[in-house]
C-alpha cells in the first residue's frame, strides 16, 4: 500500500508539472502568433492598421519581459525607416510614428537588458514626448540620435541621460527640466531651445550652437563648452561650476546671478555681456 501510494503521488507531481509546462507552451504559442499578426501590421499601407500593431507589440512587450528588448528594437527601427524624411510642411511627425515614439519611451527600461533605442538621423521634428504628456519621464537614455531632426520638439522632463545627440536639430526645442547628464552635445543645435532647470552636468558641448537658449538654473558643472555659441543666452542662475569655456561665445549673454563662473582669457565677451 506504501508503494502504491508513492507511485499516486509521483504520479500526481508529473501530471501537475506536465500542466504547469503544456500551459507555459500554450501561452508562449499564443504570444508568438500575437507578435506575428503584430508585425504583419507594420507594413500595411493603411493609416490605422500599423497603429493597431504598435498597440499590439506595446501589449506584449507588458506581457513577455523575455520578448521586451526584440519588440523595442522593432520600433526603433520602424521608426528609424518611416521618418527618414521630413514630414510634409506644416505638418507634424505623423500618427504611427507618434506612438510608436510613446511607446517605446514609455517602456520599462528595466527590462532592456542590451537594447539601446537606434533613431540615427530620424526626421521627428515636434514630437510630444514632454512630461505634460507622458505619466513618467520620456525613457530615452543612452539613446543614439546622431543627426536626428527634433526641431520644436517637446521633451520637458525627458532622460536623455548618456544619450548621443551629436548634429541633431534641435532648435527650439523644449527641454525643460531633461535629464542631459553626460549626454553628447557636441556640434548640436539647440539655438533658441528651452532649457530652464536642465541638468547638463558632465555634456559634451564641443561647438553646441546655443545662441539666445534659455538656460536659467540649469546644472553645466563640468560641462565642456568649448567653442560653444551661447550668444544672448539667458544663463541667469545657472550652475558652471568646472565648465570648460575656453573659446566659448558669451557675447549679449545674460549671467547675472550663475554660480561659479570661470571665464578664460580665451572666452569669447562685449559689452553686452552680462557677468554675475
Amino acid at each position: 500500500m506504501v508503494i502504491a501510494a508513492v507511485v499516486a503521488v509521483a504520479g500526481l507531481w508529473y501530471s501537475s508539472d506536465q500542466a504547469r509546462d503544456d500551459r507555459a507552451l500554450a501561452k508562449e504559442g499564443q504570444i508568438t502568433d500575437r507578435y506575428t499578426a503584430a508585425v504583419g501590421n507594420l507594413g500595411s499601407d493603411k493609416t490605422d492598421v500599423p497603429l493597431g500593431g504598435i498597440y499590439a507589440l506595446q501589449r506584449i512587450m507588458q506581457d513577455s519581459r523575455r520578448d521586451h528588448p526584440t519588440i523595442a528594437n522593432v520600433l526603433a527601427t520602424y521608426i528609424r525607416t518611416h521618418a527618414a524624411k521630413p514630414a510634409p510642411r506644416s505638418q507634424d511627425v505623423t500618427a504611427d510614428i507618434q506612438a510608436a515614439l510613446t511607446v517605446l519611451a514609455t517602456r520599462d527600461p528595466a527590462h532592456d537588458g542590451a537594447f539601446r533605442p537606434d533613431l540615427r538621423d530620424a526626421k521627428l521634428d515636434s514630437v510630444e514626448l514632454g512630461s505634460e504628456s507622458l505619466v513618467s519621464p520620456a525613457a530615452l537614455g543612452g539613446a543614439d540620435l546622431t543627426g536626428a531632426d527634433l526641431g520644436s520638439a517637446f521633451l520637458s522632463g525627458a532622460n536623455l541621460r548618456d544619450a548621443n545627440l551629436s548634429l541633431a536639430q534641435m532648435t527650439y526645442a523644449d527641454l525643460r527640466r531633461a535629464d542631459l547628464r553626460d549626454a553628447d552635445l557636441s556640434s548640436t543645435f539647440l539655438d533658441g531651445a528651452d532649457l530652464p532647470g536642465a541638468n547638463l552636468s558632465g555634456a559634451d558641448m564641443t561647438s553646441t550652437k546655443l545662441g539666445e537658449a534659455d538656460l536659467r538654473g540649469a546644472n553645466l558643472r563640468g560641462a565642456n563648452l568649448r567653442g560653444a555659441d551661447l550668444d544672448d543666452a539667458d544663463l541667469r542662475g545657472a550652475d558652471l561650476r568646472g565648465a570648460n569655456l575656453r573659446f566659448t561665445s558669451l557675447r549679449g549673454t545674460d549671467l547675472r546671478g550663475a554660480k561659479n563662473v570661470t571665464t578664460a582669457d580665451s572666452t569669447y565677451v562685449n559689452s553686452g555681456t552680462r557677468l554675475p
